[in-house]
């Protein structure tokens, strides 16, 4: 995997295809990509987790949580209309707060979001993670379409169509 040197990101506008410079230039898929792959891996992780904890598929959760929210089997003080609500304002509130830094700040905040230190020291260090943490985004995205594909087809969530597969030797 080759490094990314910056710069402007410009593409060449004199393709047809290609008209943009701005909208579609590669710093943006970059940062697109990296997010994308953060939140599938909190996907991925959190659909495992779920079915693994409390036997339900992902694909029946939320029809279980309209009865009652709960977390970890105790019952939430408030709706899941109400967690439906407070979700884009936190949500968007750490997006708008992402969106007010420029540069590489946008991708890796430091500071406080990183507590261990791991972005900072060795330039070597952090090209390997950063790497990493790219290349494991993108086998969360494509474990999150495997997983939709197997709830297509096989109406059962993750952990259920592996039972299906082992069952089947």
């Amino acid at each position: 995997m080759g490094a990314f040197k910056g710069g402007s990101g410009a593409v060449d506008t004199k393709s047809s295809l290609s008209p943009y410079d701005d909208v579609f230039s590669l710093a943006r898929f970059r940062e697109n990509e990296l997010i994308h792959g953060r939140w599938a891996m909190l996907a991925a992780l959190g659909a495992l987790a779920a079915e693994g904890v409390t036997g339900t598929s992902w694909l029946d959760a939320t029809v279980a949580e309209l009865d009652q929210a709960s977390y970890f089997g105790l019952d939430l003080p408030f709706s899941t209309t109400t967690l439906a609500y407070i979700n884009p304002v936190l949500i968007g509130g750490a997006e708008l707060y992402r969106n007010t830094a420029t540069g590489e700040a946008r991708l890796y905040p430091g500071g406080a979001f990183d507590p261990l230190g791991l972005a900072s020291g060795d330039d070597d260090k952090v090209f390997a993670l950063r790497e990493a943490e790219l290349k494991h985004g993108r086998l969360a995205m494509v474990a999150c379409l495997g997983f939709g594909i197997q709830a297509g087809f096989q109406n059962s969530g993750a952990l259920g169509s592996l039972e299906k597969f082992a069952g089947s030797f």
